[in-house]
């Protein structure tokens, strides 16, 4: 009866499979501001009520900071969790996972002489304060009042790097003034760690990364380390380096940090269900997150508010008979993005949503589009307002902008980055997903204090609720699922390309991989086809027979897109980078990268008796060198050792966190001269051959196999 009927469909109507053409971002979509919505879509779209989302945003901000696990968070999903079970939704539920969970208080910064000014400031999350209980052991690193005071000297260490502690010696316990700026240390915890190798009782920092900072904002992010870790604004910074100008600059520092371990504390996660009346079993999954740093406005509170009101629309426009969805949709609110895994796991954030994907197979087996936000009450300072999704949905993304009248005003994407939940969703559960998103103008604020209410702005809450609510509902009635894996293939093979020309003796295992990818491409050319046959005959069939037997086909097909995609996404992207997760690329790239920069610096070393400067310029761009050659041994092998505990969050599921080199110990001693130039090349042959060389060839085996699978999962589902 199938191939029967597929005669039909393909002697009744030649359809083109349109494909954009993908490059990182998106191309123009081109003009116009005309919706093109069917009558339903544009009575869901008409029932948003932008002023009950603003008024939800205002009372999440209100709850002030939600820290993972602590009392707030409950606090806010309590409210959540009451406010869905007020809609006319079929369940709703609360649960607990397992997280670190940290709080501060009492944090100050007083400058009490040569006068007496108090510098507003907080602790940086999940750092020590100068007293508390971390995992129950007291602790203090104070030297007045019992120890709950720390009073001395403050020192002006730059960006704190090796080379400025070799100028002024060691801090003999002062206070050190670092200025942060992750192009160059990449993240705090390697300053703070330099600084109590040399010497620092406490750190003060400042700044963002490039230069891109808020004047008065006082930024919060989850930093590790040795000493207490305190954030004041440039412009207290720079009050504080006005008085060192004059002379010395002593600080009084209080504040109370505890930690709870991750077996002992907790948070939680909320969804809500609306049933699926014709597939129960697929989903669409509306979320954000509820923790935040600071009142978080933006980061995330926003989204949350943007979830209850997709909630409460969709549910009464059900319960009011204007839309009926025939798979079944979910809104959740989950706890830790910002972090809570367990101590020493450097990917320590994302925890909640990872739970919830980690808890519920069944989602990610049927999963049709994950609609993720995070920050979406921002208004944009310049250009468009973003997407970030995985490739397969570029199609279906770039439809709805346009047919909501939305060109010129966002964009998209690819592919999605590990900072925020929809990583969850796609690296690690294999599903579609979408992020919005960030603005142009929003980095300054970002996880700072003034991430609040007074800068809320209606127009990029109004512009998601709607995308969103068409995407979600296109995706719940689509025939076909919305997927097209031609832009992944072009994603890898562009990678793949750039690769080979660089290590052309590794050509053998590139071709391996090409050939699985040409196949693969094959496959999905062919998919395509196929789905654009089936839904152009659902449109056109005159009987309720022949649209529940082309609604069987395109079932078949649908499940078969599922499963090959749960294979393509977490087995061709990759994390790591110039530190644990930082980057996205295809499987294979970290390694070839650093074996490209390993081999340069083997060429500079062999030609003219040993080109050295050329040789150590080549290794400052071996991943981890970009920050690791600014610092110290000790600092880079106790962040290395962060770095490469891959427990849980990265580690054996698809072996997704990338394998670092170590080539810190040649760089330095090249830079001293402990080092020969011979054995530096023997040392890095080594590395090229023992680790690079090895891993690299594991990448491209995974790839092939990954690819594969899925050209053999798509092939049995097209006649």
């Amino acid at each position: 009866m199938r191939s029967k009927l597929l005669a039909i469909v393909i002697g009744a109507i030649m359809i083109a499979v349109v494909v954009l053409p993908i490059v990182q971002a998106a191309p123009p979509l081109g003009q116009g501001s005309k919706r093109n919505l069917t009558s339903t879509e544009t009575a869901l779209v008409d029932s948003l009520d932008i002023d009950n989302a603003m008024y939800q945003l205002e009372m999440i901000t209100k709850m002030g900071e939600k820290i993972a696990g602590d009392s707030a968070e409950l606090a806010g999903q309590q409210y959540i969790y009451d406010r869905m079970s007020e809609m006319p939704l079929d369940n709703v539920v609360m649960e607990s996972f397992p997280t670190v969970s940290w709080s501060h208080e009492g944090d100050t910064v007083m400058i009490i002489s040569p006068t007496v000014v108090e510098i507003p400031c907080a602790v940086y999350g999940y750092s020590y304060g100068i007293w508390g209980d971390w995992m129950g052991k007291k602790y203090s690193f104070g030297n007045q009042n019992g120890g709950k005071t720390l009073v001395a000297p403050v020192v002006d260490v730059g960006l704190g790097t090796t080379e400025v502690y070799d100028t002024i010696g060691d801090l003999n316990g002062a206070i050190a003034l670092v200025y942060r700026d992750d192009d160059i240390q990449m993240w705090p915890n390697v300053m703070n760690e330099e600084a109590a190798l040399n010497g620092a009782s406490a750190i003060i920092s400042y700044g963002y990364y490039g230069g891109i900072v808020h004047p008065d904002g006082i930024k919060q992010d989850v930093v590790g380390g040795q000493l207490p870790f305190f954030s004041i604004s440039l412009n207290s910074a720079n009050q504080i380096k006005d008085l060192l100008a004059k002379g010395e600059v002593v600080l009084s520092l209080e504040g109370k940090a505890d930690a709870v371990s991750y077996s002992k504390g907790e948070s939680v996660n909320v969804a809500g269900y609306m049933y699926g009346t014709t597939y129960p079993d697929e989903y669409v999954v509306f979320g954000g997150h509820i923790d935040c740093w600071w009142n978080g406005t933006s980061d995330d509170s926003s989204s949350v508010a943007a979830v209850l009101e997709f909630a409460r629309m969709f549910s009464e426009a059900r319960e009011a008979g204007i839309f009926s969805n025939e798979r079944t949709l979910v809104f959740t609110s989950v706890g830790a993005e910002e972090f809570g895994g367990p101590a020493d796991t450097w990917y320590d954030w994302l925890i909640g949503s990872y739970e919830f994907v980690m808890a519920h197979p069944e989602i990610m087996e049927g999963l049709v589009v994950d609609l993720n936000m995070d920050g979406v009450s921002f208004k944009k300072t310049s250009g468009q307002y973003w997407l970030e999704n995985t490739w397969e949905i570029n199609d279906f993304v770039a439809k709805s902008v346009k047919d909501l009248g939305k060109t010129g005003q966002i964009s998209y994407y690819n592919p999605i980055w590990s900072w925020t939940d929809a990583w969850s969703f796609g690296a690690k559960g294999g599903g579609s997903t979408a992020q919005a998103w960030w603005t142009a103008g929003y980095d300054p604020i970002y996880h700072t204090q003034i991430d609040d209410w007074d800068l809320a702005d209606t127009e990029p809450l109004t512009n998601i609720l709607q995308l969103y609510t068409l995407m979600g509902a296109r995706a719940d009635h689509s025939i076909v699922m919305p997927f097209n894996f031609m832009p992944t293939v072009d994603w890898a093979a562009g990678y793949l390309s750039s690769e080979e020309f660089a290590l052309p003796y590794e050509a053998e295992w590139f071709d391996m991989a090409n050939a699985a990818l040409d196949e693969l491409r094959d496959q999905v050319s062919a998919v395509n086809a196929y789905a654009a046959q089936l839904q152009s005959a659902y449109a056109m069939a005159k009987s309720n027979g022949e649209r529940k037997t082309l609604r069987a086909m395109a079932d078949d097909l649908n499940r078969a897109m599922i499963d090959a995609r749960r294979i393509i996404t977490p087995w061709t992207i990759a994390e790591g980078g110039t530190m644990g997760s930082w980057d996205v690329f295809l499987r294979s790239d970290q390694h070839a990268h650093d074996l490209m920069y390993i081999d340069s610096a083997i060429a500079a070393l062999q030609r003219d008796k040993g080109r050295v400067n050329n040789a150590m310029k080549a290794l400052e761009s071996v991943y981890t060198m970009e920050w690791g050659h600014l610092f110290s041994p000790e600092t880079y092998e106790t962040v290395m050792g962060w770095m490469i505990n891959d427990e849980m969050y990265w580690g054996d599921d698809f072996d997704q966190q990338q394998m670092y080199v170590d080539v810190h110990w040649i760089y330095m001693g090249l830079k001293d001269k402990s080092l020969s130039v011979n054995d530096a090349i023997d040392a890095l042959n080594d590395i090229k051959n023992t680790q690079l060389i090895p891993w690299l060839e594991e990448d491209l085996v995974a790839l092939a196999w990954a690819w594969g699978e899925a050209s053999m999962v798509l092939d049995a589902a097209v006649p």
